[in-house]
């Protein structure tokens, strides 16, 4: 059977926070039945068409997964595991905010399956958590994390961003080793995008680029030190903790999306659900526009997920598939002597100074 990962998108939030730029929505509480009917709906239907399929990973997305009620979440594991074929022991994993868990709910996950949680952290700053609009304070966090202790999670990770309003160098080291002292197995740590829509009401608190690198260059050399590979562009693992998932996305592998503003790639054809929310309630199956990954977008997102990985471009996958590999070597010869780029065994790949620019040095290979 062909492998296959699903994406559940949960919408809900408690408040909207001001970097984000995801599908969510707060104060429609009274629409999770609704919602959670639909979504069935849409899992149970369009599972049909994929018999020849096998679960390998499950992802809770948002919004705000654990915002929904333990039973709701089991219910959606419930529906998947009667409508697909799905793997024995697969990743299932859940995104949860810190207000939004406690020991109960993670014992809940655990016996339903769930065995890789996403704590959002972003910050430890009490004054930043407020600017950014999160909804929850600092001292939540700590409440949070000793609530995964308390349930014997093992495989968690926490996220967050660099160039927050207040953050400095200095607060930012602290938070890490805030963060290490409890032991995650995966952290993923993201540079604040500029694309935010409401960003022009927080930039100015926010530190320059020359800090913010700076907290990516320790960041790195900490998180080595600590036996966490750094193994994606903003990601971090001990080794065997890697989202397998989200390598699922970058190694191009299909997936199917489930809920409001979900994507989905199979059989070389991309299509997204509708982002309106009343439109998915009343028709959760209606089709979406799709687009058809000719040869040239197929190279070039080979390029563009392989250079967000610490292994890179695999020089026979992409010799086999699409020819002339000399030539993309000879369009990455300034950043070899740069220091950006490295030759493997295997092909290229980007240093750590190289995620850096990665932006970049992916447009200008692209065009070899």
């Amino acid at each position: 059977m062909k492998d296959l990962s699903l994406y559940i998108h949960i919408p809900f939030c408690k408040t909207i926070c001001l970097y984000c730029n995801f599908v969510t929505f707060a104060h429609k509480n009274k629409k999770i039945p609704a919602y959670l009917e639909a979504l069935q709906k849409e899992i149970t239907t369009k599972a049909k068409d994929y018999k020849e399929y096998q679960v390998v990973t499950v992802y809770f997305g948002g919004g705000t997964p654990s915002q929904l009620p333990a039973e709701n979440i089991e219910q959606i594991l419930s529906t998947i595991k009667s409508s697909f074929s799905v793997k024995k022991n697969l990743e299932i994993s859940i995104e949860c905010n810190p207000e939004s868990i406690h020991t109960e709910k993670l014992i809940a996950y655990k016996a339903m399956g769930i065995n890789r949680i996403s704590l959002g952290i972003q910050s430890f700053n009490k004054k930043t958590l407020l600017r950014i609009a999160r909804p929850h304070d600092h001292l939540t966090i700590y409440r949070a994390l000793e609530s995964i202790q308390k349930a014997g999670i093992k495989n968690f990770g926490t996220d967050f961003i660099m160039g927050l309003p207040y953050q400095t160098f200095s607060t930012f080291k602290k938070e890490i080793e805030t963060a290490l002292s409890y032991k995650p197995t995966h952290i993923s740590a993201y540079f604040l995008s500029y694309d935010t829509k409401r960003i022009d009401l927080f930039i100015k608190d926010c530190p320059q680029e020359e800090e913010q690198i700076k907290m990516y260059e320790w960041l790195v050399k900490r998180l080595k030190k600590a036996g966490l590979n750094h193994y994606e562009v903003s990601n971090y693992a001990k080794p065997g903790h890697e989202c397998i998932h989200n390598l699922r996305y970058w190694q191009q592998k299909e997936y199917l999306g489930f809920g409001i503003g979900a994507h989905s790639y199979i059989d070389r054809t991309v299509w997204e659900n509708t982002s309106d929310f009343e439109s998915y309630l009343e028709n959760p199956l209606q089709p979406p526009e799709s687009l058809p990954i000719d040869k040239e977008l197929d190279r070039s997102e080979f390029i563009l997920l392989s250079l967000r990985t610490a292994q890179g471009i695999h020089k026979k996958s992409y010799q086999s598939k699409y020819k002339n590999f000399d030539q993309l070597l000879k369009k990455a010869q300034t950043y070899f002597e740069s220091g950006h780029l490295i030759k493997t065994k295997t092909g290229l790949a980007p240093t750590d100074k190289g995620f850096l620019i990665i932006d970049h040095i992916t447009k200008e290979l692209i065009a070899a």
